[in-house]
């Protein structure tokens, strides 16, 4: 049952990978033709050594002249031969390599959000660090010598049945115990390989973590555990990896006992059969130099059996992603929506996180055109996810969401995410210059238009400061700079994007008052003639909405204008008073000014 299950394993490996292999087949070719040199080279220079030793002892010095020349051709073709081998090969292992890993990250890219959440960025990474590059055991090495050397073997054990049948299948027997160690040593191998690879994706998350999150560790003095959790990971490594070279070298041993014996037995009885008439000893030559690829293609056939399983194990784990279905077929292409005034409804939705109790059940709501309105609550009230659902990172399990009465699910993607310009509340930002993040919203900008919406997002002027101005270097997630800074380039994007519908969550959290009074003044230009949700904490930037709608785990409790609902007992109420506290204490001001 086991044996069929990796067979399974492996007939939907090649399925996966038999468009790469395809697609790069001449060198794979090439290597094949190869094969068939080496055998010929693999004979030839064993028939070589024992006729030259027969000529020379019986001093046929004519039959030396022709002999010599050919050793000399046998030794070029073996030259171009090694060279070609070695070319092709890592053509090939790597032309696929590349490809699949290609198609990978695209495949990746893909996936829904709601399955992205659910793999850690160290996994993901660890399949592009360690993953892909340990596959050359199915597309490389071993997948050749695999097929290159039974063919080896058979040719040999062919040619030697002619020189003395008795020593050669006298010196086969050691077939059967190579075949079964090497199965046996495989399997070890497999099982332990798998434990590595794990240990290392494990690695790479703590790595991410770590790195990301520098400050934060030394914050809080955190220093001394993680290093604790590195060392004891480091340790399972190194006794994974002692107990691998346990098992390979006692599989080198027991590759070597055999071919040992197998030479011994083939000297003496060779020697012996010399001494009586019934060999030569340029027979005997050529026998020894064969011999022990009557040995060596089994062993050696088993150690690349070993390496085919480390690398199945590789494409195991790569198998968990690529089994995950993904949105689209291709990419969505950036497209230019009308700024049309759009009106959203959100119709019947009931939603959930997969593992989790329901979040909105039923949930309705008509949010008209060109309407300001502002989503507040507790936080977990699903403010967020209501902005996930309409950019369709997540699908509700029921209901609908409109756009201006289109169901946003029959719109293709690169229509429904061109409809929104979001400033979340986490600014990403990439490595590159300031103008390689505008270029993000839209690629076809002039300078003008990235100045204009940088002035409005009240940034410019801090960046013709800069000796490099907008191909100044921002650093990995614009490390470079302040909190303020990356949020007023994150708007500048969004302005630049140009959309019909605005999504601002908490899009000027991290403003001082005089810059969030110029980024609101630009802001409230943007908004024109658009419809635009605000998500936010701080109910001091709500009064001026069209509309404000209080939610609390995942029901809208109330909707209306500030007024309105502040004359309704309440979660708003509630929410009004607990930030007059904060005022009155000085935690808000704080806030904003630490935030800067």
């Amino acid at each position: 049952m086991n044996g069929l299950l990796k067979m399974n394993e492996a007939r939907r490996t090649y399925k996966v990978l038999k468009p790469y292999i395809k697609q790069h087949r001449r060198p794979y070719v090439g290597l094949l033709l190869l094969l068939f040199v080496e055998i010929m080279l693999t004979i030839g220079f064993s028939w070589f050594f024992g006729s030259i030793t027969d000529a020379a002892i019986h001093s046929d010095i004519t039959r030396m002249k022709w002999l010599v020349p050919l050793g000399i051709t046998l030794v070029v073709i073996s030259i171009t031969s090694t060279y070609l081998n070695t070319l092709w090969e890592t053509i090939a292992t790597n032309a696929v390599k590349r490809d699949f890993s290609e198609q990978l990250f695209k495949h990746i890219l893909q996936l829904p959000g709601k399955h992205v959440d659910r793999i850690h960025s160290g996994d993901l990474l660890a399949h592009f660090t360690n993953d892909i590059h340990n596959l050359d055991g199915i597309i490389g090495s071993s997948l050749i010598n695999l097929i290159k050397l039974p063919f080896i073997y058979g040719a040999v054990l062919i040619y030697v049945l002619q020189i003395n049948w008795k020593l050669a299948l006298l010196c086969a027997l050691v077939a059967p115990v190579a075949m079964v160690s090497g199965v046996i040593f495989g399997i070890l191998l497999r099982n332990n390989n798998r434990r590595i690879q794990s240990l290392v994706a494990g690695f790479n998350v703590l790595l991410n973590e770590t790195f990301q999150g520098f400050f934060v560790i030394r914050s809080f003095l955190m220093e001394r555990a993680i290093f604790t959790k590195y060392a004891i990971k480091n340790k399972k490594l190194y006794a994974l990896e002692l107990n691998n070279a346990r098992l390979r070298g006692w599989f080198y041993v027991g590759s070597q006992a055999a071919a040992s014996i197998t030479f011994l037995v083939s000297l003496c009885l060779g020697s012996y059969y010399i001494s009586v008439g019934v060999l030569t000893v340029g027979a005997l030559l050529t026998f020894i130099n064969l011999v022990n690829h009557l040995v060596y293609p089994l062993t050696e056939f088993a150690g690349q059996w070993a390496g085919l399983q480390k690398s199945m194990s590789a494409m195991e784990r790569i198998f968990q992603v690529l089994e995950i279905e993904a949105e689209s077929d291709d990419f969505p292409a950036a497209m230019r929506v009308e700024p049309l005034v759009s009106s959203i409804a959100f119709s019947d939705i009931t939603f959930q996180y997969e593992g989790q109790p329901h979040l909105f059940e039923h949930l309705n709501v008509h949010i008209p055109a060109g309407k300001i309105v502002a989503i507040v609550g507790l936080s977990g009230a699903g403010k967020t996810t209501l902005f996930n659902l309409l950019q369709g990172f997540y699908k509700p399990q029921t209901g609908e969401i409109l756009i201006n009465g289109r169901q946003i699910s029959r719109l293709s993607i690169s229509e429904r995410r061109s409809l929104f310009a979001h400033v979340s509340q986490e600014t990403m930002l990439f490595s590159g210059t300031i103008r390689d993040n505008l270029l993000v919203a839209r690629p076809d900008i002039t300078d003008r238009q990235m100045i204009e919406a940088a002035t409005m997002a009240g940034i410019h002027a801090y960046i013709s400061t800069l000796p490099q101005g907008y191909e100044t270097e921002i650093g990995e997630n614009g490390l470079k700079f302040s909190g303020g800074q990356r949020q007023r380039l994150a708007i500048a994007r969004a302005i630049l994007k140009d959309a019909p519908i605005l999504l601002l969550d908490e899009g000027t959290s991290a403003l001082d008052s005089e810059t969030e009074y110029h980024v609101k003044a630009a802001l409230d230009r943007l908004m024109h003639n658009r419809t635009t949700l605000v998500i936010t904490h701080r109910l001091a930037s709500v009064h001026r909405a069209d509309y404000i709608i209080v939610m609390d785990k995942g029901t809208i409790v109330q909707m209306g204008r500030h007024e309105e609902i502040m004359q309704q007992e309440g979660v708003y109420r509630h929410l009004q008073g607990m930030e007059s506290k904060r005022g009155e204490w000085g935690y808000a001001d704080a806030f904003d000014q630490s935030a800067v």
